[in-house]
């Protein structure tokens, strides 16, 4: 199965937000530059570059320490290939290319991964971090994966308010000093907060269009 299964409608609906198919790109609407596509083995500098730019409390909250991973370790992240795990990014493209977000699970059991979760500072409060938990979302649960495991600081508002969207929380307790938790994933379109965002901000489009879908849907023969 392809990383982004796109319904058709969405490339009729969203024109201007996601290119084509096989690309498993989509732009966001509201950062005209910034895409979302898979982890490439070449983002190894471009990821190393985000953390560089990220705040000391941004590297703590996602880290629980000072420590940002090296260099071999952020190359072992872009290899993730399916059988072991996924990741996606937020990026920007032209001649400046970065990636401005990360996203990725890695298996710990046969339906079960450790979830992680990075926006550099710049990018935060803007549904980044929520548009990349959709997609890897709907990914895993594409690939058979059922749980995210997830160790958040309890300081970490933004990540425990978009864990507890994710799913049904099946865990939730204080371990030396971080919440560990299991979230019991629902299923998602990849695409669904950039549904939420035009229906909130463009609301007579998104209507027009679904009441369009609603007829097609009836005058098709089945």
């Amino acid at each position: 199965m392809d990383w982004f299964t796109i319904n058709p409608k969405f490339i009729r609906y969203f024109t201007d937000i996601i290119t084509w198919p096989d690309t498993g790109q989509a732009i966001w609407p509201n950062l005209a530059s910034l895409i979302f596509r898979p982890v490439q083995a070449e983002d190894v500098d471009l990821i190393v570059e985000m953390h560089e730019r990220s705040s000391a409390q941004t590297i703590f909250s996602r880290y629980h320490s000072p420590r940002v991973p090296t260099r071999q370790e952020i190359a072992q992240i872009c290899q993730l290939n399916g059988e072991n795990g996924r990741a996606i990014v937020a990026a920007i493209g032209g001649k400046n290319p970065a990636v401005v977000g990360l996203a990725y699970y890695i298996a710990s059991a046969p339906d079960t991964a450790e979830l992680a979760l990075l926006v550099e500072d710049r990018y935060q409060g803007q549904g980044v971090g929520k548009q990349l938990l959709h997609q890897l979302t709907a990914t895993a649960v594409a690939q058979g994966i059922h749980v995210f495991e997830a160790f958040v600081l309890p300081t970490n508002k933004p990540m425990l308010h978009l864990l507890h969207q994710t799913g049904q929380v099946m865990q939730n307790k204080l371990v030396y000093g971080a919440r560990e938790m299991r979230i019991q994933l629902k299923a998602v379109s990849p695409w669904a907060f950039a549904d939420e965002w035009l229906l909130s901000k463009e609301p007579d489009r998104a209507m027009t269009f679904r009441a369009s879908e609603a007829t097609r849907n009836l005058s098709t023969p089945r």
